[in-house]
């Protein structure tokens, strides 16, 4: 069974992770005045996910003598995606209307077909999809001897 705390911890990490590498790139203006430099560095984020999910894995398979079982692992992977989604679809809803209202319109003036809406699915969509198959390659990475449980 997974460690809910543990679960917590890593959806925290991964959302309070991709909410302060956002607003360290709105400090730099990579999300306005540089948006060309934005569309590459917003790739550095998924270094949270990555961390947060490996993290609670590996414990998880502490935790089971060496062992990690495919539903424990799934479980896991989908509890902090859904923390980190919940945490992205707050800050990100925040952020497009509080925080940088002219994000959007920048976008829209590169001619990319964006709004506020299809933007905070796309945050809870990646979050859950990414946080996913992180999560089924860390498994496959962390299992030993073929276990088939």
């Amino acid at each position: 069974m997974p460690d809910l705390r543990t679960t917590l911890l890593a959806g925290l990490l991964s959302g309070g992770g991709a909410m302060a590498w956002t607003l360290f790139e709105f400090a730099m203006g990579w999300h306005n005045e540089h948006l060309d430099v934005g569309a590459k560095t917003g790739f550095v984020a998924v270094i949270f996910p990555v961390v947060a999910v490996g993290w609670a894995l590996r414990r998880a398979r502490q935790a089971g003598d060496g062992q990690l079982r495919w539903r424990s692992a799934l479980a896991i992977g989908l509890g902090v995606s859904a923390i980190s989604a919940a945490i992205g679809l707050a800050f990100f809803a925040a952020y497009y209307t509080i925080i940088n209202p002219e994000f959007v319109a920048a976008m829209q003036a590169r001619g990319a077909a964006v709004d506020v809406p299809s933007q905070l699915a796309a945050v809870v969509m990646g979050s859950l999809v990414v946080g996913m198959a992180i999560t089924v390659i860390a498994t496959l990475i962390m299992r030993k001897g073929g276990q088939s449980e």
